[in-house]
């Protein structure tokens, strides 16, 4: 670009198809002349991430008239002699009002992965952000000159703008960036991953930049990048390795995440019938499909996060289905006992009420913590300009988490679901059912005893006169109790409570002759109705001031009441009674938890 080309040379409009509150004003910034400017190929990599731009303009910062016209761009206010948009003309732009869309600041000379473009503008939860590198020793972050400034901000940045030197347009990113602060906008920084970034200054670095960035796995690097770390030591390293494989798959194949998860629910209950079967070569087969389950599992969630595309049904059914999936095994492994003469209801009503524990106490630790000493917020970085102006990666960075030997062994501690889960696969095709159920109880015991050791050894940090969040679908009369609780008691109330009341109803079935299978149906439907509740509490979903409707005081009365009581005291045939009752309340508590739960999680966040 020469310095005689206008300030600003072009404007493209697609306000016929996006009204003002859609997609994304671009803003081409011509900073550096002597090369030629890539504003093809950044529409390109913007149309190939799915980015909607709805206004776009180049213009030359290298003067004082470029600088006010990128005020007015920032603004959303047309250059002058400019058409207005359509959409300018419905809301007042030209005036005061801005648009509702944010305005993204790109270099036109930039070489760049388009991922790394549409980490920055196409991601829903980020509001003004900026491409970043790594964050060196003394603290200082790059600026990769990626901008994107949410609509609510605008007006506070184009203010900012004003103020920049336009002898310095190298710069001008930079400066703009280190200014925000005092603007009182908050800068997300984006990592920029394992993908080439260039602002080449002679033709040899355009030419090296566009060399790597052609020999760039692009979708490989994507598709590994959308692996979640805080993984387990099983998922981390096998589950993570395959399920990128089957995410590249569903993408391709054009599957919705919520697809994938139901996929993973549908794969998870046809393996829970065939342990149930009690044979070798069904239980063989439903092993490995629960191998494969728990695979799926993990990729509606690389899904999403490679389409950037996050929603609270989304959330919600994988919440909740995991559970559903896990007890259904337990409860297959004991009737697959019970096809062998084998009772093993006991264990599986155990092995439930261990886990409900141990996750429950956890999420209550975590909430707790959180309450008393909630996260600071993330330090303002502290920006510099890029080292070099040709980033190539030395390879691909992967979400996933590395530790150390004993990070690890703390983790396998944990007995996460990845664990849990090939264990039932290897004691289904390997050895019996009771034995897989006795290693459960015993991992789960571990995991617990190794929770409530590390909660006795650091729980003072718990003190503190806050009315707790209750991590247990507890009801209105043991919730108001429980509230009342601090320190360590309000973080191992909360469980206790879910186990007692499903101890309450097994125990109390089996003393009046009541069907144990559906004693241990009713015990697993309890125990998912909790963690839904739990978990709508930690993601901040529905009032969390405000139990499920049927919690579990008013579940125990009215099992006591309409179930245990007659079968005790009326001349009925106890058995029938008692276990219909079951049945019936075990429709009622799903229906009800699952039911409140959706609404919690859909209703109030729509």
């Amino acid at each position: 670009m020469s310095d005689d080309d206008p300030v600003i040379e072009e404007v493209v409009a697609n306000s016929a198809a996006h009204p003002a509150e859609t997609g994304l004003d671009v803003v081409l910034l011509g900073v550096r002349g002597g090369l030629p400017g890539r504003r093809a190929e950044l529409r390109d990599a913007l149309a190939a991430q799915g980015v909607v731009v709805a206004h776009e303009q180049m213009i030359t910062v290298g003067s004082a008239e470029g600088i006010e016209a990128l005020a007015r761009a920032v603004t959303g206010q047309p250059g002058p002699g400019l058409p207005v948009p359509r959409e300018d003309v419905v809301t007042g732009i030209g005036s005061n009002v801005v648009l509702r869309r944010p305005v993204a600041l790109i270099p036109d000379d930039l070489v760049i992965n388009g991922t790394a473009l549409g980490a920055v503008l196409d991601d829903p939860r980020l509001r003004t952000a900026a491409l970043a590198g790594p964050v060196d020793a003394a603290g200082h972050q790059e600026l990769l000159d990626v901008l994107i400034i949410d609509a609510a901000d605008r007006p506070a940045v184009a203010g900012l703008v004003h103020d920049l030197d336009p002898a310095a347009p190298d710069d001008l990113l930079l400066e703009l960036a280190r200014r925000l602060p005092g603007a009182g906008v908050t800068l997300q920084p984006v990592p920029i991953g394992g993908y080439v970034w260039a602002r080449p200054t002679d033709e040899a670095e355009t030419a090296s930049a566009e060399r790597a960035l052609a020999a760039l796995p692009e979708r490989r690097v994507r598709l590994r990048e959308a692996a979640r770390g805080g993984d387990g030591f099983y998922s981390t390293f096998v589950l993570r390795r395959l399920s990128w494989r089957l995410t590249d798959l569903a993408e391709r194949l054009g599957l919705t995440p919520n697809q994938v998860t139901a996929g993973s629910f549908v794969i998870g209950l046809i393996a829970a019938a065939l342990i149930g079967t009690g044979h070798r070569l069904p239980m063989v087969i439903g092993a490995l499909l629960l191998q494969l389950c728990v695979i799926v599992d993990c990729v509606d969630g690389e899904l999403a996060r490679y389409r950037r595309r996050f929603s609270p049904l989304g959330a919600w059914l994988d919440a909740s289905t995991d559970r559903i999936k896990e007890f259904a095994v337990v409860f297959a492994l004991a009737w697959a006992g019970a096809r062998a003469d084998q009772d093993l209801w006991p264990l599986a009503a155990l092995a439930i009420a261990i886990q409900t524990f141990r996750s429950l106490a956890d999420l209550s630790w975590a909430l707790r913590r959180r309450q008393l000493d909630p996260p600071a917020p993330p330090a303002v970085p502290h920006w510099v300009a890029p080292a070099t102006p040709v980033r190539l990666p030395s390879g691909w960075v992967s979400a996933t988490d590395t530790h150390g030997v004993t990070g690890w062994l703390k983790r396998i501690g944990h007995f996460p679901i990845g664990e849990r889960f090939l264990v039932i696969s290897l004691g289904a095709a390997l050895w019996t059912p009771k034995g897989t159920l006795i290693v459960l109880c015993a991992g789960g015991l571990a995991a617990a005893a190794y929770l409530l050791a590390a909660l006795a050894s650091r729980g003072r940090s718990l003190a503190g006169d806050v009315v707790p969040r209750i991590a247990a679908d507890s009801g209105p009369w043991l919730g108001a109790a429980l509230q009342k609780l601090r320190g360590r008691a309000a973080v191992i109330a909360p469980p206790l409570v879910a186990v007692a009341e499903m101890a309450i109803v097994y125990l109390l079935s089996a003393s009046v002759e009541a069907e144990h299978g559906a004693a241990v149906l009713l015990v697993a439907v309890i125990a998912v109705a909790h963690y839904m509740h739990a978990y709508s509490v930690r993601e901040g979903v529905g009032d969390p001031a405000q139990p499920l409707m049927i919690g579990a005081d008013l579940r125990i009365v009215a099992f006591a009441v309409l179930i245990f009581a007659p079968a005790l005291l009326l001349p009925i045939e106890t058995p029938d009674w008692v276990t219909g009752g079951l049945w019936a309340l075990t429709a009622v508590v799903a229906a009800t938890s699952a039911g409140t739960s959706f609404k919690s999680w859909i209703g109030v966040t729509r």
